[in-house]
């Protein structure tokens, strides 16, 4: 009787267990899983087309009065055609490209309203890496191809290199709406409260989340609660070397925990850094060289090896996103010929590109002929995306409105009329499309904030006060 039992007893779990393995919520985080696949891989491609582009911006400043500094040692001939796609397998076990033909197949598994947003995002997402791939053969071939030492040549570079900012940026912004849209979709219909055999998985779950905003902080430079935030990492840290665990994997995301940390106290002390980098500035080179580093999956692998864990434990939580390198341009010390020369206006124009011309407020009062203009999101960094009209020329044109302002040397025409618009090119996430313009009038600081719409561009004139 009681074999009888006991063998009964085993076949309920065994049952049980099967069923559990094999609920839908599984094969739905399977699938949500694949866009974070798609992402982080995407991340490293991106991560070796960015030296690239390094590259290409300290050739050119050679040419001009800047000494070149070669940051890293390989060329277009030495990668891919594709580096998203692959074949011969250099860079990845599966392909950005793979995952996202995973991705579309496997959403079929999700709500069809969740199958669609996901995708909108990956077809975005994708739509970017495939433009920095084509970008890369465009610069390299005009770069071989032409004078470097005449200033259109010059000029045409950085204006392409400019482009590549505003493509790393919106791969950056894109990713993080996906990441927070997988979080609550996976919340709110796939999340089971399964505990973890490894005790370090939480505790790097939560290291992960601690993580996200310092590396925000250095991308935009803004930096001023970075203290808190790092006694979170500190504390996180202190919970890891407490936890006794000798899996390889949880040693590999261990040291990755602790050189962050160490790195993160290097950039906020005086300590030294690579004087390659030295135009690019702290920030810079501690995100994008030391930090990113740390975490992301070919160098400290932090981040690949929780992923790792996460999987061997459990089939129904979702795995964390690496994060992207950003992008800066550095520009030589003496002013190269720029194609955004202004032209004499007789009036003000009723309409530009088929879109109304609306002024709604008076007139930026200037001191000086020649001043500068900065331009940037007013409020949330949403992903507007934004042209903007001086005069009749484009100093702007299609470019991700960031929260770290873009700056322009203006000269006002001697006569006609000086004006600036600006144009939407989308609506961001949070509407209508907002810049501010922040400028100085006798010695004082001075802003003014332009609304547009798909509809409407709104329009501020110039005033010169002698």
């Amino acid at each position: 009787m009681n074999t009888f039992r006991y063998t009964f007893a085993s076949i309920l779990l065994c049952i049980s267990t099967f069923c559990f393995s094999q609920t839908p919520n599984a094969g739905a985080v399977k699938a949500l899983n694949n866009y974070v696949n798609f992402a982080n891989e995407s991340t490293h491609g991106l991560m070796i087309v960015h030296r690239l582009l390094e590259n290409f911006n300290q050739e050119v400043n050679q040419y001009v009065d800047l000494q070149s500094n070669q940051l890293n040692f390989f060329a277009n001939k030495d990668l891919p055609k594709n580096i998203f796609i692959d074949p011969e397998k250099w860079f990845y076990d599966i392909s950005p490209f793979a995952w996202y033909e995973v991705a579309k197949k496997e959403s079929r598994f999700l709500k069809p309203n969740d199958a669609k947003m996901l995708n909108r995002h990956l077809d975005k997402l994708k739509a970017i890496i495939t433009r920095v791939n084509e970008v890369r053969f465009e610069l390299g071939d005009f770069i071989k191809n032409k004078d470097l030492q005449k200033g259109e040549n010059q000029t045409e570079i950085f204006r392409q290199l400019e482009g590549c900012v505003n493509l790393y940026e919106s791969f950056y912004l894109e990713k993080e709406a996906l990441r927070k849209n997988l979080q609550q979709i996976h919340r709110k219909n796939y999340f089971q409260d399964t505990p973890y055999r490894s005790l370090g998985v939480p505790v790097l779950k939560d290291l992960h989340n601690s993580i996200l905003p310092i590396l925000k902080s250095l991308r935009y430079d803004v930096t001023g609660t970075l203290p808190d935030l790092t006694k979170k990492v500190e504390a996180n840290v202190r919970q890891l070397n407490e936890i006794v665990n000798i899996h390889a994997r949880y040693k590999v995301a261990k040291l990755g925990a602790q050189d962050f940390l160490q790195n993160l106290k290097k950039y906020q002390s005086s300590a030294p850094f690579n004087k390659k980098y030295k135009l690019y500035g702290r920030s810079y080179y501690f995100h994008n060289v030391e930090l990113t580093a740390a975490v992301n999956r070919y160098s400290g692998g932090m981040i690949k090896a929780t992923n790792d864990m996460i999987l061997l434990e459990s089939a129904h939580e979702l795995l964390l996103m690496e994060e992207p390198h950003f992008l800066k341009i550095i520009y030589p010390k003496k002013e190269i010929q720029r194609p955004d020369e202004v032209q004499v206006i007789e009036a003000i124009p009723e309409q530009v590109n088929d879109r109304d011309v609306i002024v709604r407020q008076q007139s930026i009062k200037v001191d000086k002929k020649e001043f500068t203009l900065q331009i940037f999101d007013h409020k949330e960094q949403d992903g507007d995306i934004i042209s903007v009209n001086l005069n009749g020329k484009w100093i702007i044109e299609k470019q991700v409105l960031k929260n770290r302002p873009y700056k322009f040397k203006i000269k006002l025409n001697p006569k006609g009329e000086n004006y600036i618009l600006l144009h939407a090119e989308n609506l961001g996430k949070i509407p209508p499309n907002t810049a501010a313009i922040i400028y100085y009038y006798k010695g004082k600081r001075k802003q003014v904030v332009l609304n547009s719409n798909l509809n409407e561009s709104e329009m501020i004139k110039f005033e010169y006060d002698k």
